[in-house]
């Protein structure tokens, strides 16, 4: 117990001084969107105006979901590992993973007008399927004699409730943890990572492929739930990053140092790496296979104004990080560290982008209000809960066993 007089007392988030951006992230919230359902309830079903409605939501759901799950991603990594060096900054990937039970209530609107955004979900009640549909078909929709079972839907109930619940499991015991100290909860944690580790894993390639590859359902990729995987990892450590520097320049967490943020741009520049390596890779594959059922996926998005997009992408995500993660001093500096975390998120942004819109704008590159206000639709809430929430916990474990372990870290 002496080691904890060396240990920084207890901290907790203040939103009051922030009253006036709370209520500015309300508001555009709000108006965002009750501006865009209002324009996707008004416009006539399978109409270009349901269509780039329904695209656009997809694009800024996918965008916040794979950030929000790779925050769970490192929770559980953390504990799976019985990693030292991350307690300090592992609330803040904590409080971030919590708001996935939010999610459920922006993926309504996904669920409601899917007929206007998944081609195979009218295209499974014509007369004449499609062949390279009907060999899937058991995936999108599977039959107990004459019932039919939505498999795909059931899959999606499941994902939130595995993310969410995950989620909520180990915040709270981190935050029980707290209160009482007892190490044994760390040791429960650890125990639930490791199975958890692999449900996420396959949660998340599933969810890839229902919610966005199926957008071409004739597509297929091996490499696809691996390629969102490295996307999601490395967009989440860029926000936590940039959540741990932004609490520091209010004045919190003042014994995170360079060290830390050291280790955190390591992870950053690790997986900038990885999503270069894994995208390489399914495009070489499929290149050298030539199947047409495969090509044309990227066909679609290398053609016409699409491929200015997808080249500055690569360049964006994965040649820019690494030249400028390169270095011992840029990954030690704060400032630094959060200007690359920002152009990260920037890049999965587009990235997410050029995954989903291709497939409504064939002819080439557009971009939509609707884009726009999507993006502040979804994400001016979840800030605002985020902030708001932020100060009902400490800002990190402070009675984990090892604490004291991640405040001495030395790379």
């Amino acid at each position: 117990m002496s080691n904890f007089a060396h240990v920084p007392a207890p901290e907790n988030f203040q939103s009051k001084g922030i009253s006036r951006f709370l209520l500015a992230l309300m508001t555009v919230g709000i108006v965002s969107l009750v501006a865009v359902l209002l324009i996707g309830v008004i416009a006539p079903a399978g109409s270009d105006l349901r269509r780039q409605f329904v695209f656009s939501w997809l694009f800024a759901f996918n965008y916040f979901f794979t950030i929000l799950i790779g925050c769970l991603f490192w929770i559980l990594l953390h504990h799976s590992t019985d990693s030292g060096w991350g307690i300090v900054v592992r609330r803040q990937m904590e409080n971030l993973a919590a708001l996935l039970p939010w999610m459920v209530l922006f993926f309504i609107p996904l669920f409601l007008f899917r007929s206007d955004l998944w081609k195979w979900v009218t295209a499974i009640n014509q007369p004449h399927i499609d062949p390279a549909l009907k060999l899937k078909l058991p995936y999108f929709r599977m039959h107990f004699g004459t019932v039919p079972f939505p498999f795909f839907w059931v899959r999606a109930v499941l994902y939130f409730a595995l993310f969410s619940a995950g989620a909520l499991y180990f915040r709270n015991v981190s935050v029980r943890q707290d209160r009482d100290g007892d190490p044994a909860r760390s040791i429960q944690m650890r125990g639930v990572s490791f199975p958890g580790i692999i449900l996420w894993a396959a949660c998340t390639t599933w969810m890839g492929f229902d919610w966005m590859a199926s957008l071409d359902y004739k597509w297929a990729s091996t490499m696809w739930g691996v390629y969102i995987f490295a996307g999601s990892a490395g967009a989440s450590m860029a926000l936590i990053i940039l959540v741990v520097f932004g609490l520091q320049k209010s004045g919190y967490l003042g014994f995170i140092n360079e060290e830390h943020y050291h280790c955190m741009g390591k992870l950053l520049f690790c997986f900038s790496i990885f999503w270069g390596y894994i995208g390489f890779g399914q495009y070489m594959l499929i290149w050298y296979g030539n199947i047409p059922e495969e090509t044309e996926w990227f066909l679609l998005r290398n053609v016409e104004s699409w491929n200015i997009l997808s080249t500055a992408m690569v360049v964006g995500r994965f040649f820019v990080p690494f030249l400028y993660l390169l270095f011992w001093y840029t990954k030690r500096n704060r400032s630094y560290l959060a200007f690359i975390s920002v152009w990260v998120l920037c890049m999965h942004l587009l990235d997410t982008f050029i995954t989903v819109m291709p497939v409504l704008h064939r002819e080439g590159f557009q971009i939509s209000v609707l884009d726009v206000l999507s993006i502040f639709a979804i994400g001016c809430p979840l800030a605002f809960i985020f902030l708001k929430t932020l100060g009902n916990v400490c800002l990190f474990p402070a009675r984990d066993p090892r604490l004291l372990e991640s405040l001495k870290l030395s790379n």
